[in-house]
């Protein structure tokens, strides 16, 4: 598979290079690549970055005209995947990247707020260590895997969007979604992964990318494994953006989109293969977090979350600690 140079982009090498892995979820990667585009992302320009589309072949493809159509700085590429976990084509995206700073978007259902690009750029300007992480969302008021059982759905979700008026204001995004729960913890004590995790090409390769033994059905924890790996070593700095936002759109996928007895099934078997190949069950990593961005209003219910968290927390230590 030719690995080419998309018209306008010239050899200008842009400094981000976004990998977005797509299978399965037409409407929704539609919707996460126009919040990648230019014309949303605010304050930089088409040949700042680049987003790398790798699509994993179903029944419902998005196709490369359709993604050449977000601008000229979306490359794509058509994978004929015969394993159910997305780890080789975030290594084939990862590959095909010409940025300095790699970001990886594991789930293709994912939309950005319109000032992520430029904070990524800047954290990167700021310190060549700078792994940056954007928290991560779901849209609705609850977990889109305990709404399911409300009867939530993307025709649901596709309401919220529309009661927002999004895409005019990607901040509005805030106003009708609930930390993921990985990012439950807040900003200020210990998340346990990104979906937009951003990092130099030379950490990237230090890590050796994603562990392609993460062959579970949507990856498993393999998202959770590169955080870990890339967070605690010694060369690296974490960046939160808290003023950005990474919001999951419901999808049918794997661990958000299934029903309790089949999640819970499938939630054991990743928790027992990261055991089997880490020696020890996953524990978020304990690594402080520098906080960067300006926040939106729609988001300050999320900083007095976190901080409510990060106090409530503090307090059992404290309290665990008195004689």
């Amino acid at each position: 598979m030719a690995l080419r140079t998309p018209r306008g982009l010239g050899r200008r090498r842009p400094s981000l290079s976004l990998v977005v892995i797509v299978h399965d979820m037409r409407d929704q990667a539609r919707r996460t690549l126009y919040s990648l585009t230019a014309g949303y992302q605010q304050g930089v320009s088409a040949t700042d970055y680049e987003v790398i589309v790798v699509e994993n072949s179903s029944e419902r493809v998005l196709g490369e005209r359709e993604v050449a159509g977000f601008g000229r700085n979306f490359r794509y590429f058509l994978r004929e995947e015969t394993r159910p976990t997305p780890v080789f084509a975030v290594n084939f995206g990862a590959a095909a990247a010409r940025g300095r700073t790699i970001g990886i978007m594991i789930d293709g259902a994912r939309l950005l707020t319109p000032g992520a690009v430029r904070s990524i750029l800047m954290a990167r300007r700021m310190d060549e260590r700078a792994v940056v992480a954007i928290p991560g969302y779901h849209l609705g008021d609850q977990l889109q895997q305990d709404a399911l059982a409300a009867g939530y759905d993307s025709r649901t979700e596709a309401a919220l969007l529309e009661r927002i008026g999004w895409p005019r204001d990607g901040y509005r995004l805030f106003e009708v979604a609930c930390f993921s729960g990985t990012s439950r913890p807040g900003f200020f004590r210990f998340p346990g992964e990104s979906n937009c995790l951003c990092m130099s090409r030379t950490i990237w390769e230090a890590v050796g990318g994603c562990d392609e033994r993460f062959d579970l059905p949507g990856g498993g924890q393999v998202n959770l494994d590169l955080y870990k790996r890339v967070v605690e070593r010694d060369d690296t700095l974490l960046v939160t953006l808290i003023g950005e936002g990474c919001f999951h759109q419901f999808h049918g996928g794997v661990s958000t989109g299934t029903g309790s007895e089949a999640r819970r099934a499938l939630i054991d078997a990743q928790v027992e293969q990261y055991r089997k190949l880490r020696g020890r069950k996953y524990k978020n990593p304990r690594v402080r977090s520098v906080t960067l961005g300006l926040v939106p209003d729609a988001a300050l219910k999320f900083v007095d979350q976190s901080v409510r968290r990060a106090l409530e927390e503090i307090g059992e230590i404290e309290n665990q600690a008195a004689p």
